[in-house]
């Protein structure tokens, strides 16, 4: 079962009460329909009301609502024309053009580039604006370069987090089971905010493997692993970047240990149901890295293994290639 769907079902059997639903509760399809149905009326309930009180934050997280519940799942078309729709009167605002141009990027058979150029028009200084091309096709060179000489590289999550998570603080679960919607309420407003969706690094990653861009690429893997406000998906891309092309230096040391500070938290309990408001806080002040880092310390860990600490999967500190090598 998807998390999302186990971590709503578990709000949903808390919501009602475990003697309740006995029937869902021994049943796996069930209890996974009944918690894409919460999620689906929840967010359509939320967009209406977003909608309806009108304003650039409303209409962004309602825009955000619009995508597929699942942030890996592709855009389908006519949830891409309606998040475009809603933002259409916000094409001045880097914020809302960056929703559009993300939009058009998930979108597989996306072709139009009218958002994403007038983003690089606006705020070319973010590496991660050359990179939302159109259906997440390879990025042309030039956009590399451009990427390349930008002073950062923010995919705007802690931006977007707290729009979300503002917008969603009185919103209530509709229909909920049993007398307590609180703790229903309370998933369903976590896994909406954890689905906001990131760029798709791998075209990029898949390009930066020609030796003709290693400059280039080695340039944009240093905006992406020091940009402290980046996600930690866009500093991981970043880590790999810096640990392919600059071998045998500090940056790959420094690249190799970020990875293992991250295997090392991956192993710890540390908001599991993303419904910890300080996490959420602390993502929007402090960027997601430094997020996890002080929930870490909140739950009792340090934030960097000990010395001499293996992870349980050793292969998770590997570079893909390198763990197609170890396995031949």
């Amino acid at each position: 079962m998807h998390l999302l769907c186990r971590r709503i079902t578990a709000a949903l059997l808390l919501a009602a009460g475990l003697p309740a639903l006995p029937a869902i509760a021994s049943d796996p399809t069930a209890l996974q329909q009944a918690a894409q149905m919460a999620t689906a009326d929840y967010r359509k309930a939320q967009r209406e009301r977003l909608i309806a009180a009108g304003g650039r934050d409303n209409r962004i997280a309602a825009a955000l609502l619009t995508l597929p519940a699942d942030a890996n799942a592709p855009v389908p078309a006519a949830t891409a024309d309606a998040a475009r729709a809603l933002l259409g009167g916000d094409t001045n605002d880097e914020l809302a053009l960056y929703v559009i141009a993300l939009t058009c990027h998930l979108q597989p058979d996306c072709s139009d580039r009218g958002a994403v150029d007038r983003l690089t028009a606006r705020a070319g200084g973010n590496a991660l604006h050359w990179l939302l091309t159109p259906g997440a096709a390879a990025p042309a060179d030039a956009a590399l370069q451009k990427a390349a000489a930008a002073r950062s590289a923010e995919p705007h999550l802690g931006a977007l987090v707290g729009v979300l998570d503002k917008a969603l603080a009185k919103a209530t679960a509709p229909a909920a089971v049993g007398a307590d919607a609180a703790a229903l309420t309370a998933q369903l407003r976590a896994d909406a905010i954890a689905a906001i969706p990131l760029p798709r690094f791998a075209p990029t990653l898949g390009v930066c493997k020609e030796a003709a861009r290693r400059d280039t690429c080695l340039e944009l893997g240093r905006h992406l692993f020091a940009d402290a406000q980046g996600s930690i998906l866009s500093r991981m891309i970043g880590s790999v970047l810096l640990r392919r092309l600059a071998k045998g230096t500090a940056e790959e040391t420094a690249a190799y240990a970020f990875r293992r500070d991250y295997v090392w938290l991956g192993e710890h309990d540390i908001n599991p149901d993303g419904r910890d408001a300080t996490v959420r806080a602390d993502l929007v002040r402090y960027g997601e890295w430094e997020a996890w880092l002080r929930a870490a310390e909140r739950a009792g860990f340090t934030r960097t293994p000990p010395a001499g600490w293996t992870p349980r999967n050793p292969q998770q500190l590997l570079l893909s290639e390198e763990r197609q090598s170890a396995a031949k």
